[in-house]
């Protein structure tokens, strides 16, 4: 699906992450059972140093509240002034209600500003602003709350080799606006791939049969309640997927790639990244990859996270993502002289709940 744009800016972004911080060289024994060229491979492949996880007490709510306050302060935003608020997330804290009303509370914000969640991973942050920026075209819509992200680490046993490494825990807040910027969406989903990266029991329903019977097959590191990824073959899509999506897009919004000032990839895995560059034939300068040496794979946030990295201002960008279901897709976004970003946050435990 393809969608152009005239009415909306991402004015500010601002993230959170839980204060636990593991650093991979410290669970050689316990993770990788001392075996050092396991490690080495996994930081040479992946780009992987440390990430931050949430404990049982802190939720994707709480991070996202603190998220939502350092973001009101940088901007100097009246929250009295949201229509709207927008949670991406797949690690609500209740099946119901929906981590954007649960926000609502806590943030106490008036009965005119709605409130819900929607389901997506990786790609979250696209859909996240595909829906934000088609809400835009009401012209009584001014000011939407937009946040994404995941405990992730939830849903993986620590000691899993395969998968406890690759995903730390955050949760962005962007403040979208109806101003007029021009941006590009191409959108995807391949619900053929919904067995590549899932949680199979949990919900309300319990997987029984799929073709994939690599899920099935648990041990003392994960169960069917544990989150399974078929790596190799979402790196072989994304990479393939991504690579389309990017050429796609520079047609689409007709340009040249050396008239882009950044291409944002989901910071899933340097070495996608690096095969991304090479495959597009990108400058690296105008690449970042190197998120994940300081934050690993934080799903929906990575590409959030990213910017504030950066901190930049006044350029466009082409933003690239693949993640579960499979939702992929590409957008091309004007960040004006305006936008603001804030240095990623440690969480403070300031529960109000």
């Amino acid at each position: 699906m393809k969608a152009k744009f005239q009415n909306g800016t991402i004015s500010g972004i601002s993230v959170c992450v839980p204060p636990k911080c593991i650093d991979i060289d410290d669970c050689l024994e316990d993770v990788f059972k001392n075996d050092e060229k396991l490690l080495k491979r996994m930081k040479k492949i992946s780009g992987l140093q440390k990430r931050f996880i949430a404990d049982d007490d802190i939720s994707t709510t709480d991070l996202a509240y603190e998220a939502s306050i350092n973001l009101f302060n940088m901007l100097d935003f009246d929250k009295n002034e949201l229509d709207m608020v927008i949670f991406v997330t797949q690690t609500p804290d209740f099946f119901m209600p929906s981590c954007a009303n649960y926000l609502h509370k806590r943030l106490n914000l008036n009965q005119k500003t709605i409130a819900f969640d929607i389901n997506q991973a990786c790609a979250g942050y696209l859909y996240g602003l595909f829906t934000c920026f088609s809400f835009m075209k009401n012209e009584n819509i001014k000011n939407i709350l937009l946040l994404c992200g995941d405990t992730l680490s939830k849903s993986i046993n620590p000691l899993n080799v395969n998968l406890a490494p690759i995903f730390g825990d955050g949760v962005s807040a962007s403040l979208i606006q109806n101003k007029k910027n021009l941006s590009f969406f191409e959108l995807y989903s391949d619900g053929n791939g919904f067995d590549r990266l899932i949680i199979a029991n949990g919900a309300f329903s319990k997987l029984k049969k799929s073709t994939n019977e690599d899920i099935f097959k648990i041990d003392e590191y994960r169960s069917l309640n544990n989150l399974y990824m078929d790596g190799a073959e979402i790196f072989n899509k994304a990479l393939e997927l991504e690579s389309q999506g990017v050429k796609n897009m520079l047609e689409f919004c007709g340009k040249d790639k050396d008239e882009i000032d950044y291409f944002l990839f989901h910071q899933s895995n340097k070495f996608l990244v690096d095969n991304l560059i090479n495959d597009l034939n990108l400058d690296k300068e105008k690449t970042p990859n190197y998120l994940m040496e300081k934050y690993a794979n934080l799903s929906a946030c990575s590409i959030p996270a990213l910017l504030c990295q950066m901190q930049k201002n006044d350029f466009d960008a082409i933003l690239s993502a693949f993640g579960a279901g499979y939702a992929y897709g590409s957008a091309y976004i004007n960040f004006d002289k305006n936008f603001k970003t804030d240095t990623i946050s440690i969480y403070k435990g300031e529960k109000n709940d």
